[in-house]
């Protein structure tokens, strides 16, 4: 699953023409098949929700055409963009590690597969530093709407985050 925020969204929206509600989904843990932790759940009315990028009915990206290429390579989201390192923030959202992505170490895609050109270090941080600013923004405000007593569906949350 490919976890969004709203300036994902907002980009992918902007770059297809297509609602949020056709770009987003939001995926429960029983299908993410992982452990709850607080990072990135959205509080809905039916349980707790991540919301990640639209898959096909195969289980792709719904942006990766039949020649395995982005076919939303300027707008892909920012988890795309520093594949496959995961950018590890602290609480104060500073830069405090670059790790492996796990579904590269538990050998759940071959990362060899790659074929893109080389990325600088500078362009590499800088989509870092992108990843660390818009993730912190974006979880400030899910925590605006995790901390409020009502909760709300889908569209609700979409249209708290600007859509």
């Amino acid at each position: 699953m490919i976890e969004l925020t709203h300036h994902d969204l907002r980009r992918l929206v902007k770059h297809t023409g297509l609602p949020a509600e056709k770009l987003s989904a939001f995926y429960s843990n029983s299908i993410l098949n992982s452990d709850i932790d607080d990072d990135g759940w959205v509080k809905l009315s039916y349980g707790k929700r991540k919301m990640g990028l639209r898959k096909k009915q195969d289980g792709t990206c719904m942006f990766l055409s039949k020649k395995r290429q982005c076919k939303a390579y300027e707008a892909r989201p920012i988890s795309c963009r520093v594949f496959p390192i995961d950018v590890i923030l602290d609480d104060d959202n500073e830069i405090i590690d670059l790790e492996l992505s796990d579904v590269v170490l538990e050998k759940f895609i071959d990362c060899k597969h790659y074929r893109g050109k080389a990325v600088s270090h500078k362009k590499f941080m800088l989509n870092a530093t992108l990843s660390r600013d818009e993730t912190a923004s974006y979880w400030k405000k899910l925590k605006r709407w995790n901390d409020h007593p009502e909760t709300g569906r889908k569209t609700d949350f979409l249209k708290f985050m600007g859509f």
